[in-house]
């Protein structure tokens, strides 16, 4: 599924609308409401279900020609889903169009070498702010953007470090830098800035062959692995909106920099070469569920009738599952949702705020998971889907509900016995939020997870 953003205009949800109820099967929504009395309008919301908790697959953290917005740096840890670490690989690239050219200086004096990497205000999650201890490693082995990699994703590095420092970290607040050239000081937008070792920028910039030729410049500088971790015991992921167009030549903020004084006569001249930061840029997610709560409900599926477990950054999924949908032939379904409801447990409600959109798949016949229906005719037309899906958070004193239109899902199942049915909850964009929640489960005493199925019957 893509994740570029999705139109949302009126006119056109309108025809999508209308394309899904129109473009079903015989047993879709409004069929033979030719004749209103003979039909008659009834709700049932008495079904059989279950629920439990599964490891969550590997997720797609680069992919050439898809853009992503998000990446993540830092760490959550708490005895609800254990720990999870995001961290970050990436590559630079000299200008195609303005090679470096410091080789060409006589009296070349090295300044810094600094990393900018431009926040994503959206994307903190636990705290707004935090103390970090933020890790720079150079690869030792590189990789190529025309390839697709996924959360797991691993390569060698060197062991110095080329920055190890603690900051802390404030997406949301502009800083103030000396401009090099100038020695103005200028305001600049939200930014983590790091300091990158003096032995490696004074090595890269004496190379005249990294400067003249882009395979020598890959080959000296294969890239960099980013780690961040609290100081505290404060959790805190944060990201960095390094969409195509945030890493282009017109963007101000992410980039490689390095400073560098020319003496010329009596004076010092100031001068800098700004490298692109690659869109290859890869996020790396690592979980340890060692003795937490949800490590006891993976290992334990019956559990999952008291609770459920949903995580991003490929962490745990729900399975919904529907034990007794055999429905008279003679029942027409209108509509069918799925009620669950986000379950107020020590640990998880305050700073961990629940997921914005939810998703549901099921298995295809070769066992991977695809969209159901419901999701996926509205995203062929180019709208947003939960406009008629659902799948928002909606709270009603102090209670946190999310309501799912599954209908085409449901009657595809009650046509088909051999359509897998089990419901996959997962979160929308998981690879690019570290958002979470848990769940009452089918079998909660108070908040049990509900289908409501609205039918019509011939008299």
């Amino acid at each position: 599924m893509s994740k570029k953003t999705i139109s949302n205009l009126s006119w056109v949800l309108m025809i999508a609308v209308s394309f899904v109820w129109s473009c079903q099967d015989p047993i879709l929504v409004g069929n033979d409401l030719l004749d209103d009395e003979r039909l008659e309008l009834k709700v049932s919301d008495n079904f059989d279900l279950s629920s439990q908790t599964i490891v969550g697959e590997k997720v797609t953290t680069y992919r050439p020609s898809v853009d992503t917005r998000t990446y993540l740096l830092g760490q959550l840890n708490d005895d609800l889903f254990g720990k999870v670490s995001a961290e970050l690989y990436m590559k630079f690239n000299m200008l195609s169009s303005t090679k470096a050219n410091y080789h060409l200086e006589q009296l070349l004096k090295f300044d810094s070498l600094v990393l900018v990497l431009g926040y994503d205000s959206l994307a903190t999650y636990a705290r707004s702010i935090a103390a970090q201890k933020i890790e720079v490693l150079e690869l030792s082995e590189s990789f190529a953007e025309k390839d697709t990699f996924y959360s797991d994703a691993s390569f060698q590095f060197k062991p110095d470090p080329l920055a190890v420092f603690s900051t802390v970290i404030r997406p949301k607040d502009s800083v103030s830098v000396v401009n090099h050239v100038t020695r103005k000081v200028v305001r600049q937008a939200p930014q983590l800035r790091i300091k990158l070792s003096n032995d490696f920028g004074t090595k890269l910039i004496n190379d005249e062959n990294a400067a003249k030729n882009d395979t020598a410049f890959a080959e000296l500088f294969k890239g960099i692995y980013i780690k961040s971790t609290p100081v505290s015991s404060d959790p805190f992921i944060y990201g960095f909106n390094l969409t195509d167009g945030a890493l282009s030549t017109q963007n101000p903020v992410n980039k490689l920099i390095m400073y560098y004084n020319v003496a010329s006569g009596d004076t010092t001249l100031r001068k800098t070469y700004e490298y692109l930061i690659n869109t290859a840029t890869i996020n790396r997610y690592v979980h340890d569920r060692t003795g937490s709560k949800v490590e006891e409900f993976i290992l334990n599926p019956a559990k999952g009738d008291s609770l459920t477990f949903l995580q991003g950054v490929g962490g745990v999924k729900t399975i919904v599952k529907f034990n007794d949908l055999k429905l008279n032939d003679s029942l027409l379904i209108n509509k069918a949702e799925l009620e669950v409801t986000v379950a107020q447990v020590s640990g998880q409600n305050g700073a961990y705020d629940p997921p914005l959109q939810l998703i549901a798949s099921h298995k295809k016949s070769d066992g991977k998971l695809e969209l159901i229906k419901d999701i996926s005719q509205l995203i062929n037309t180019g709208v947003n889907f939960s406009t008629v899906f659902g799948g928002k958070p909606v709270e009603s004193n102090n209670v946190i509900t999310y309501t799912i239109n599954i209908t085409n899902h449901i009657k595809s199942a009650v046509k088909d016995s051999s359509y897998a049915s089990d419901l996959y909850l997962g979160i929308l964009t998981e690879s690019e939020t570290a958002r979470r929640a848990v769940l009452y489960g089918a079998g909660h005493s108070t908040y049990p997870m509900k289908l409501k199925i609205t039918y019509t019957k011939n008299k």
